[in-house]
């Protein structure tokens, strides 16, 4: 039964990505659709709405990722970088 919910897991994964990578560029299309129609906008008016849904789908995907796949990695320290930290109090 544990390998039916990592499966099950897995296809929740899967197609809650599939919505966060195709729903900003259907709604940044909508919007320069309705732009082009009602304030009759030129065609070109899909050209940066395509480019903003693709943004909104690269950070969505980098958020997964991040949340999803980077899950059991460990943040490092500011002082394993050899970073300078000035507000220390000790």
């Amino acid at each position: 039964m544990k390998d039916l919910g990592k499966v099950m897991t897995d296809i929740v994964y899967v197609g809650q990505l599939g919505l966060d990578m195709v729903v900003p560029v259907i709604l940044c299309l909508g919007v320069s659709y309705y732009l082009h129609n009602n304030l009759h906008l030129g065609v070109w008016v899909f050209v940066p709405g395509l480019a903003l849904g693709l943004g909104g789908s690269a950070m969505s995907f980098k958020r997964f990722y991040h949340r999803i796949v980077m899950k059991g990695t460990k943040k490092k320290d500011k002082k394993e970088l050899g970073v300078p930290v000035f507000s220390r109090h000790e």
